[in-house]
């Protein structure tokens, strides 16, 4: 083993914890599968904000009205140690806004940070940045901005999400290279953080459901299986906590245009594929309650078990 082994190790753990941190370590047909028992909150008046609220520039049909669910974790706050090996590598922090309303469109803003400290921060220091404009009604993301700074290097990713067109608008910086181009996604698709409120979404859990999550990140798109396996309490610096254990696995992904159905008129769905199985494993715990708050979360890194554990929280408004 030469010298820069552990450093390529530390490097690699600190950003599958950025990942964890930020929810992506979550994450084939092109629908998602149902549960088994039957299922910078600050700047958002942007130009890229306002044309993503606007109707796709596809030729689809219009989408099925949608009842609006209640969104109960507004102004929710989250904070979280996250550690690897029992030392702490890095706080991470979720944010949710106000439900607001564009052209007669309803969207929620999330920001999501991740700082590393210590020795880590020695090593490998980061500190990554995501805001997402969530639909309140279908819980999937409008539009996401990640801002990652790693060890003296700055990238930007910046994704339009298009459902009905099966399309994701993708932006990448990096320096003083940029990049634009379109991805194929299913329309059930989410970002890093927006799954996790679909998952909260879902009312009461059992032991034995079964849920599946496409996330697409401007990079890679991922499906999240995810199962709830167990009821735990489990102490935190919060203090005890009833809560749901979920296991979960991210499996990599290819999605192949579907074209157009002349005879129809319409997009048709992509076809997905498995291209990678299992890049990250790991579980987390929700709380047993009306808020399904995320108590807990490890995921397996090449320096060990990583975990993010709760230490801060203030409930949402709706809550």
């Amino acid at each position: 083993m030469n010298a820069s082994t552990p450093r390529i190790h530390v490097r690699l753990a600190l950003v599958a914890l950025a990942a964890l941190a930020l929810n992506v370590g979550a994450p084939a047909a092109a629908e998602a599968r149902r549960p088994t028992k039957t299922v910078p909150t600050e700047q958002v008046e942007r130009a890229e904000l306002r044309a993503s609220l606007q109707e796709p520039l596809v030729e689809v049909d219009a989408p099925q009205v949608m009842r609006p669910r209640t969104f109960r974790w507004q102004q929710e706050e989250l904070f979280y140690s996250v550690r690897v090996n029992d030392a702490e590598a890095m706080r991470a922090g979720l944010r949710t806004g106000e439900l607001r309303r564009h052209q007669g469109r309803q969207y929620v803003p999330l920001s999501g940070t991740a700082q590393s400290r210590g020795f880590f921060h020695a090593v490998y220091p980061l500190h990554d940045r995501a805001n997402t404009y969530l639909d309140p009604t279908t819980m999937r993301p409008l539009r996401t901005e990640k801002h990652f700074e790693e060890r003296g290097q700055t990238r930007v990713y910046n994704v339009d999400y298009r459902h009905p067109g099966f399309e994701a608008r993708v932006e990448r910086l990096r320096e003083d290279r940029s990049m634009r181009f379109r991805a194929t996604i299913p329309d059930t698709t989410h970002d890093m953080l927006t799954w996790l409120y679909e998952l909260r979404g879902q009312g009461e859990l059992n032991v034995g459901d079964a849920f599946e999550f496409y996330i697409y990140d401007g990079w890679l798109l991922s499906r999240l299986d995810v199962d709830v396996v167990a009821r735990e309490d489990i102490l935190t610096p919060l203090g005890w906590f009833h809560t749901y254990r979920l296991d979960f696995a991210r499996h990599i992904m290819d999605a192949e245009h579907g074209g157009v159905d002349d005879e129809a008129g319409e997009v048709a769905a992509p076809a997905v594929s498995l291209r990678e199985s299992s890049r990250h494993t790991g579980s987390l715990w929700l709380s047993r309650d009306a808020n399904f708050i995320p108590v807990r979360v490890t995921i397996n890194t090449p320096l060990g078990a990583g975990e993010a554990v709760l230490i801060h929280y203030k409930p949402g408004t709706g809550a």
